[in-house]
């Protein structure tokens, strides 16, 4: 111990100046970062996900029985739907579906309408 106690001293408030945990903290503080877009973007990917597998008829029934209710074409797109759904034929379904999917591209292509 060769330290004046003056010397003692500014040892001493140099090491409680020190924060062991600094990098810890900035670890956290990081991964906090990256979380927060991670789990935004993971909320966005279940949502598409789950739009992109709802029926295509059922989204033109919806639309057409909001816009218009008891017209022509909500009935129209109900028995449709109601096919597209209940058909015993796994292809006739497929079919019926990929009409759907055919007259919500053309609806948003020529008319631009956009089918939710």
């Amino acid at each position: 111990m060769d330290e004046t106690p003056e010397e003692l001293e500014q040892i001493k408030r140099e090491a409680a100046q020190i924060d062991p945990y600094q990098y810890r903290k900035r670890r956290r503080l990081m991964f906090a970062f990256l979380l927060g877009p991670l789990g935004a973007g993971l909320v966005w990917a279940v949502l598409e996900l789950k739009d992109r597998a709802r029926n295509p008829c059922e989204r033109l029934k919806d639309h057409y029985c909001t816009h218009t209710p008891g017209g022509v074409n909500c009935t129209a797109y109900t028995g449709l739907w109601k096919e597209s759904v209940e058909d015993d034929s796994p292809k006739m379904r497929s079919n019926i579906r990929d009409q759907c999917d055919r007259k919500i591209l053309r609806l948003k292509e020529d008319d631009h309408v956009t089918v939710k």
